[in-house]
This record gives C-alpha cells, structure tokens and sequence, in this order.
C-alpha cells in the first residue's frame, strides 16, 4: 500500500492533487491506497463532493456497506439530484437488509424515471429477499422492457465507432444489440 503522509494541506489545490491519486488507485481497484489518499483529501476540504462520493464508493467496494450508507444518506440530502448516489444508496440498503427503505427510495426514483432498468431490477432482488415471487416477476419484466430500448443505443454505439475506424468496438456493441435486438 502506498503510504500518504502529508503534514497537512493548506488549499483546495492539494485535495485536488491527492484526490487524482485517490482516483488513480481507486481506478486500478487498490482501495486501501485509495483510501488514505481520499482521507488526506478530505482533511484539506472536508466539503469536497467529489471525495466524499469517491469514499462511500470505496467503502462499498470494500463491503463497508453501513459506512458507504451512511455518507451516501449525507450526499443524498444535500445533492437529490445526484442520480448515481440515489443507486448506491439503494444498493447499500438492500445489502444491509433494509427492504422497506430501499422500497421507498426505488418508488421514489421510479415517480422520476421509469426508464432505468436498474430501478427494477432492484425492486426484483428486494422482492426475492422478501420471498416475494410474483413482485419479483414483475419487475423483472419492467426492466426487460427498459433495457429493450437499449438495442438502439448499442446499434448506433457500433456505427459510431465503426466510423471512427475502431472494429474491436463496433463489433463489441454490434454484439450488444444483436443480444438485446434478438430477445425482442
């Protein structure tokens, strides 16, 4: 593990700084260096937004999971409009077993956005949870019904990187719609 020792940080620049080698380790799934980084960061500039998303997603990679809810609840209060927080949020609920609040947050999103595959399908692992089979099928048709608009994105995905002249990944989403397009 890489040690970050800093005897202190006097600006925003220097959390900018350890917050890039947070991310630089986080990217490469070192969490426990990413962690010291994002701690020293967040010792600069305890308000940094980015940072403290950067840290409730370590703990959840970690498994940390009442750690990561609870500063994914603080960011959720302040940031309602953060999306990607919303989702972790929700994950961290129903890993810590907590149904009826992860319900709660799904319908809530749900009244915002019917079109996330995601929501539903979070709504299924709650409702197998909770023995709850015909729920279950239910929201599991909801998010095949989602994801059926994605074939397009995937069709218009490859085109572009077919454009571009890169094949490897036209192909890749040239495969994603085939799958998806097929199922339809």
């Amino acid at each position: 593990m890489i040690c970050a020792c800093f005897a202190g940080c006097a600006d925003k620049k220097a959390a900018g700084n350890l917050y890039i080698k947070a991310l630089e380790c986080y990217d490469k799934k070192d969490f426990d260096s990413s962690s010291v980084f994002i701690n020293q960061c967040l010792k600069c500039d305890k308000n940094f937004y980015q940072a403290q998303f950067l840290k409730a997603k370590i703990y959840f990679f970690q498994s940390r999971y009442d750690e990561a809810e609870e500063i994914f609840y603080d960011l959720a209060k302040k940031y309602k409009e953060s999306y990607d927080i919303q989702t972790y949020l929700i994950q961290c609920l129903i890993f810590n077993g907590k149904y009826d609040k992860a319900t709660r947050k799904i319908e809530d999103l749900l009244r915002q956005n019917r079109g996330d595959w995601r929501l539903y399908y979070y709504a299924s692992l709650v409702a197998a949870k909770k023995g709850e089979l015909e729920r279950r099928m239910q929201m599991l048709d909801a998010a095949e019904k989602a994801l059926g608009s994605s074939a397009k994105v995937y069709s218009d995905l490859a085109f572009v990187w077919e454009c571009l002249g890169v094949a490897q990944k036209s192909q890749e989403y040239g495969e994603k719609h085939d799958a998806i397009a097929n199922k339809n």
